[in-house]
């Protein structure tokens, strides 16, 4: 019975990997939620206790598992979200991004006549 606890636990917890390496990878936690995260923990949190007080080791480490990836997904998205590039405040970001010139597509006629330039704004 353990081992079948073992082997479902191994395989919930495990596809949180996926994510959490797409998150890393992209460095974009845009698709996690702080609602969905607080729920997901404080459930994984429960499951964790309820496995510590029944005793019951596939329950508890699996848990585990599964609550220390979603810390991670949280501090990436505390580091991502939150905080401000190393270097540089979010200020000077924030003036870097507006004074970049916007392009527009040339005209769709342009376009079919072999002309591609774009349009500053």
């Amino acid at each position: 019975m353990i081992v079948l606890g073992l082997v479902a636990g191994t395989l919930t917890t495990c596809c949180w990997l996926p994510q959490l390496l797409k998150s890393w990878r992209t460095r974009s936690t845009a698709d996690f939620s702080w609602l969905y995260l607080a729920v997901f923990g404080t459930g994984v949190t429960l499951w964790m206790i309820y496995g510590l007080l029944k005793r019951d080791i596939a329950i508890a480490m699996t848990n585990t598992l599964t609550l220390a990836l979603a810390l991670v997904v949280v501090g990436l998205k505390v580091r991502i979200d939150l905080l401000p590039p190393r270097g540089r405040s979010r200020t000077e970001i924030s003036a870097s991004r507006s004074l970049r010139p916007s392009t527009l597509p040339a005209d769709a006629k342009d376009v079919r006549n072999g002309k591609t330039g774009a349009v500053e704004l």
